[in-house]
């Protein structure tokens, strides 16, 4: 006969609980569904030749917006909002030029540093790519949209064409901040009024819109009102892609 202190020990480790086994109800959690779609004015092929983006031809446009659930809830049209000095000391003409404009050629009113808008609209014929995001990379991007946003809106970030802070290099980079990945848009930019060679190597609309044509992405062409400017509108269904599976 075994003495009780033989006996097998049981120690309590832990505790669970589960549903009750006849319930056959499971619940379902159904995840925000994100993707991104980016747009471009192109529409001038002499703009761009031999990859090279010519500023005197034509600027171009690029521009983003977010879709949650088919809806449009952020938008991202970085552009100018009016002209920036003009001449030396700001002193210069547009019209009827004067002895300040001698000299200063990027001091135009449109190639210097220029005040900024990210509600910048839309007038041509946009060549739009859909791209698909994860439900973190739709948060993320939303929140970095929203800061670049209030850095324009508060003046720390102005439009100028000469260097990067331009609507297609400031859209990338808030694309990079988000982590999601784009093609490259990088490439030779020139301003053939001032000179028949580039004057920089920068994110342009041409460039970038040239790598997502040929890495396979599919475009398509939306035509927005005639007569009057567009931007995506926040709160309404995509008008592009939000009709397709």
């Amino acid at each position: 006969m075994s003495s009780p202190d033989s006996k097998k020990r049981w120690v309590e480790v832990g505790r669970s609980t589960t549903t009750d086994p006849k319930n056959k109800v499971r619940k379902e959690i159904e995840l925000d569904d994100y993707y991104l779609v980016v747009g471009f004015e192109v529409n001038k092929p002499d703009a761009f030749k031999d990859n090279t983006h010519d500023l005197a031809i034509d600027y171009g446009h690029a521009f983003f917006y977010i879709v949650k659930n088919k809806i449009i809830t952020k938008v991202f049209s970085f552009g100018p909002a009016g002209l920036g000095k003009t001449g030396w000391l700001g002193n210069g003409e547009l019209i009827g030029r004067n002895g300040y404009n001698r000299g200063a050629i990027i001091k135009d009113g449109y190639m210097n540093a220029r005040p900024g808008t990210p509600d910048y609209a839309i007038t041509e014929t946009v060549k739009a790519f859909k791209v698909a995001l994860t439900p973190q990379q739709g948060k993320a991007l939303e929140e970095e949209t929203d800061s670049a946003r209030k850095e324009i809106l508060e003046g720390e970030q102005q439009y100028t064409a000469y260097i990067n802070d331009t609507c297609a290099e400031t859209a990338r980079e808030i694309l990079d901040e988000a982590g999601v990945s784009t093609p490259s848009g990088s490439g030779k930019v020139k301003n053939s009024s001032v000179a028949s060679f580039s004057i920089a190597y920068a994110v342009n609309p041409y460039m970038w819109h040239h790598n997502f044509r040929k890495s396979g992405h599919n475009e398509v062409e939306y035509h927005p009102p005639v007569g009057k400017p567009w931007k995506p509108p926040i709160g309404r269904l995509d008008p592009i892609f939000g009709n397709t599976k």
